[in-house]
C-alpha cells in the first residue's frame, strides 16, 4: 500500500532546493575558513556554523520523506520516527 505518492514530488522539490541552498551555505563556510581574509563577521560566522548542523539533517530527512513516501507506510512511519528521534537527539545535545 504506497501512501502519500502524491507528496512525493513536493518533498522531492523541496529537497532539491534545500540541497541547493545547504551547498551554498557550506561553500561559504569553507571558503571563509580557507581565505587568509576572513570576509564573514564573527557573528555571522558562529550563526551560519549552527544552522549548518540542522540545514544538514532536515535536508537529509527531507529527501528521505521523498523516498518514503513512494513506499509502504511501514517504511514511513519508521523513517518519521527516527527522524524525529535524530532531530530531538540532536537538540538535546545542543543545549
Amino acid at each position: 500500500m504506497i501512501i502519500f505518492s502524491s507528496f512525493s514530488k513536493f518533498f522531492n522539490i523541496l529537497g532539491q532546493i534545500m540541497a541547493f541552498l545547504t551547498i551554498i551555505l557550506l561553500g561559504l563556510i569553507y571558503l571563509n575558513q580557507i581565505v587568509p581574509v576572513q570576509f564573514l563577521p564573527e557573528d555571522f560566522y558562529n550563526t551560519l556554523l549552527n544552522i549548518k548542523e540542522y540545514a544538514v539533517i532536515l535536508t537529509i530527512t527531507v529527501c528521505g520523506l521523498s523516498f518514503a513516501c513512494k513506499r509502504s507506510i511501514f517504511i514511513f512511519i519508521p523513517f518519521c520516527l527516527l527522524a524525529i528521534c535524530a532531530l530531538a537527539c540532536y537538540s538535546i545535545t545542543l543545549f
